[in-house]
């Protein structure tokens, strides 16, 4: 029902493999697009997205590549996806200013309201750290 896209899969193997390295040790994109048979392209972008939004520490040049900058306890699965993604809710009518064609007629807007509501409250209390290290 509610389907992991390709960029949550790339950040969290990204993610596992970077975990899994002493403290201190770079890993690079390319390493992990190599590593997992992924494309490097789609890797490349998530580590930027995560880097830029405070998870991963780039460094650049020679010799360079991502450590986390936070520790994945604090961080959860709600918190991922937007960084990611930016705000998602289950169904365009949560989310867009936009009236849906139905809105009126609508007998389901509340009860999936509440749903989305419960999901997004399971997905913040999940930490990364509970999902990688299993």
């Amino acid at each position: 029902m509610n389907k992991m896209n390709k960029k949550m899969e790339y950040a969290l193997m990204s993610l596992r493999i970077i975990t899994q390295k002493s403290a201190g040790e770079l890993t690079t994109a390319k390493e992990v697009a190599e590593q997992m048979h992924i494309s490097f392209e789609t890797t490349a972008r998530v580590l930027q997205a995560l880097s830029s939004r405070g998870l991963l520490k780039a460094e650049y040049g020679v010799g360079g590549g991502y450590i986390l900058a936070r520790s994945l306890s604090e961080v959860s699965l709600h918190d991922l996806s937007e960084m990611l993604e930016g705000h998602t809710t289950l169904t365009k009518c949560l989310s867009s200013d936009e009236a849906c064609e139905i809105q009126s007629t609508c007998n389901i807007m509340s009860p999936i309201n509440n749903l989305n509501k419960k999901i997004q409250e399971f997905y913040k209390s999940v930490s990364l750290d509970e999902v990688l290290h299993v």
